[in-house]
């Protein structure tokens, strides 16, 4: 069995926080008015606005062919035809930069700036070298600032395309990655108080394929490419209406401590996820993932809410680590190993609600471990089971306070009846059992199993009105309180 093993201060050099050991409440609410894809060179309310707000920049990028306007108009747009000139752009209004040149195109580092891309498949180095806290001193790349939004003109109308991956040559490496592999973020911010970012209305492509063959070619034996990194112990980030591909987790292959995590929200620094609230991914795609290992959407030490996304064959769909109240609902995973997977740190009031898991290789839910997992809310989900060997929910250790309830455990044939709706188990030595939860008014498939493994048993949990697809209560779920689980805990 995997184990985590470095401190959490360490998880910027890719620890798991997905790890792989099988065996919020929701009145949150946010102000996150929908994009207003209009169909022309801009989306986003921001770019379409005649002038930004007050106390905020803009400007323009579109593949101009080398002719570089002010940015201040979209028919006056920065040229951004090149990842050289794209990156200039940006880099410049993150970090300061001063042109000899042309005066005129001299930026201080700069928040609150709007970004407008316009159609068209840009390329960038991403934040190639650039690590927070660190000065950058080599021009690559670029990173994003507090305050930052940027826009594409639709998913299906802007690409950013990442064009080459950094090799890491040295065993002495800042990034503490293996020699001979090569990483590639496109969206990262800049520093740690680099709160208030939004991403929307465009795809990001990670450009495995290419960058893959390019590897080969150069003895590099594995990649690890991402899409969007919010480090920052601020919040109010929101991610919506984008498109990821071609991301990739090679290097997790080698050792699941740099595991990758595609789309990722996370504070660094702060004593209490609800330090950093406000966070909202929604309406995200993510499909042609590439590797062993790949949390696709995670959030860590931070309060978030995601939403009605969808993640097709990745490793893992959602997780994360050291979680308070974070609200994972309307969301689909389909051809995953893990729908879900939050195995490290403690985490308390992870509400996950009316997702669903189609076709999970290995797992549909899976919560616990070697730390403290409370109250967590696993309501309306659906899992999908389509051949044997499969689990749809495993408590592996730690799970206590959990409510479970009108959860569908399906199988669609008669090999997948063969499969195991629900395990409980001890992942570890250091794994405690689970514990006063609560099984209620769940449908759980003919044949599936119910299964308890000391120190785990069914007599310390609730369990009420479960019962199979035709509606007939399960002998191995049975009630075994006076009343429903809800009365009894108020009984209590």
């Amino acid at each position: 069995m995997l184990k985590l093993l470095a401190s959490f201060a360490a998880v910027v050099t890719m620890l798991s926080c997905c790890m792989r050991t099988p065996g919020h409440n929701g009145g949150n609410s946010y102000v996150t008015p929908p994009s207003q894809n209009q169909g022309g060179e801009v989306s986003a309310a921001d770019c379409s606005a005649t002038a930004p707000p007050e106390g905020a920049s803009r400007v323009y990028i579109a593949l101009r062919d080398g002719k570089d306007g002010s940015g201040a108009t979209a028919a006056d747009a920065r040229d951004g035809s090149t990842a050289e000139a794209f990156d200039t752009v940006l880099r410049c209004y993150s970090e300061g930069c001063t042109d000899a040149r042309n005066p005129k195109k001299s930026v201080a580092k700069t928040a609150n700036l709007t970004v407008c891309l316009g159609p068209g498949t840009f390329s960038t180095l991403g934040s190639y070298d650039y690590i927070v806290g660190v000065p950058h001193n080599n021009p690559a790349g670029f990173t994003i600032g507090k305050g930052w939004k940027v826009h594409g003109a639709g998913q299906d109308k802007t690409t950013v395309k990442l064009a080459a991956y950094l090799p890491i040559t040295e065993d002495k490496n800042p990034l503490k990655f293996p020699v001979d592999t090569g990483t590639g973020l496109v969206f990262g911010t800049n520093a740690d108080d680099a709160s208030n970012i939004e991403i929307s209305d465009l795809t990001i492509d990670a450009n495995y394929p290419e960058l893959k063959s390019r590897a080969r070619q150069n003895d590099i034996k594995a990649l690890t490419l991402e899409a969007i990194r919010l480090r920052s112990d601020q919040g109010g980030h929101w991610v919506h209406n984008i498109n990821v591909i071609n991301t990739a987790g090679e290097i997790g292959g080698i050792h699941i401590r740099w595991e990758a995590f595609p789309v990722w929200i996370v504070s660094m620094h702060n004593a209490s996820p609800s330090e950093n609230s406000g966070n909202v991914i929604e309406n995200v795609t993510m499909s042609q993932s590439f590797g062993d290992t790949g949390c696709a959407i995670a959030i860590a030490n931070v309060v978030a809410e995601v939403r009605h996304s969808l993640v097709t064959g990745y490793p893992i769909g959602y997780g994360g680590w050291k979680m308070g109240a974070v609200y994972f609902h309307d969301n689909t995973a389909v051809d995953t190993e893990y729908g879900f997977n939050i195995d490290s740190w403690d985490n308390n009031g992870v509400r996950i609600e009316n997702n669903h898991i189609i076709h999970p290789r290995k797992y549909g839910i899976v919560v616990g471990g070697e730390w403290a997992f409370s109250n967590f809310k696993i309501l309306n989900n659906v899992v999908q089971i389509s051949k044997s060997g499969v689990t749809g929910l495993i408590f592996q250790g730690g799970v206590t306070g959990a409510m479970v309830a009108d959860n569908k455990f399906l199988a669609e044939n008669a090999s997948a009846a063969r499969s195991t709706a629900i395990r409980n188990y001890s992942s570890g030595a250091k794994a405690g059992a689970n514990q006063n939860n609560a099984y209620q008014s769940n449908q759980l498939a003919a044949g599936l199993k119910v299964v308890f493994e000391p120190p785990s048993a069914q007599a310390q949990s609730c369990f009420f009105g479960n019962h199979d697809e035709r509606g007939r209560p399960r002998k191995d779920a049975f009630d075994n309180r006076n009343g429903s689980c809800a009365a009894a805990a108020q009984a209590q």
